[in-house]
């Protein structure tokens, strides 16, 4: 920020600085998320791809909590039940 205000940046609040290096890392993460699931663009990205992280989060949005999101998948694989998966014993 300092190459890219300048002199002016002495005057930014410490608040707004903090706020945009949380936005920018949001954004790198958000980045990364997408680019994992092969979805390179915003538009591409539902509501299937993304999990809540708090069990509040999940309450209110309808999102799945990050713990449940794939708990059936997990239950047929440690079951022996999907054919793209083994277990191995």
């Amino acid at each position: 920020l300092k190459n890219k205000y300048g002199k002016a940046f002495k005057k930014l609040p410490w608040g707004a600085i903090a706020m945009y290096t949380f936005v920018d890392r949001l954004t790198l993460g958000l980045k990364q998320l997408m680019a994992g699931a092969r979805k390179f663009s915003i538009e591409y990205i539902e509501r299937n791809d993304i999990v809540a992280l708090t069990k509040e989060a999940s309450e209110v949005t309808g999102i799945p909590y990050v713990m449940e999101a794939d708990m059936e998948e997990a239950e047929k694989i440690l079951d022996g039940k999907l054919s793209e998966f083994r277990v191995i014993n």
